[in-house]
């Protein structure tokens, strides 16, 4: 993976909710925002990470009802974060150590500023095999670390 930085290949389409908002609030905000993951904070500060994988093996696993499930009942936890500055290999290497497929980032003073993901290192190593147009392209429509999507 070379020299690259988790931050040249990250989204900043970071989600942040409180930690007691209900299993529906957060599912009707990933859909929403179009994020596959949410940070989930107590008082501001980042405590888990709750992902739509979370959403359907357990709460039909579990028989929840999502409108009365708060999120610290799925959350993982503690939030599983890698600098920006960190290079890929890196960044792969806690991902697969953490046993995660989202991995938070941070900024100056651990400040989170972005999300990567699995499907962010399959983009990555798809554009270092294929070049830079590849099917996967048109597969997973991938913006650039800072900009947004509609």
């Amino acid at each position: 993976m070379g020299e690259t930085k988790v931050s040249d290949v990250a989204s900043r389409r970071l989600v942040i909710l409180d930690c007691n908002s209900s299993i529906q609030e957060i599912a009707e905000t990933m859909a929403a925002k179009r994020v596959s993951a949410v940070v989930l904070a107590d008082s501001g500060r980042p405590v888990g990470i709750l992902t739509e994988r979370d959403l359907a093996r357990q709460v039909c696993a579990k028989d929840l009802t999502p409108s009365k499930t708060p999120a610290t009942a799925l959350m993982s936890a503690p939030v599983v974060a890698v600098g920006g500055d960190s290079k890929m290999e890196d960044a792969a290497e806690r991902m697969v150590k953490s046993g995660v497929r989202h991995l938070a980032v941070e900024g100056e003073k651990h400040k989170l500023v972005g999300m990567i993901t699995a499907t962010d290192f399959a983009w990555y190593m798809g554009k270092k095999a294929f070049g830079e147009s590849s099917v996967l392209d048109l597969l997973y429509p991938y913006e650039e670390f800072g900009e947004e999507m509609p």
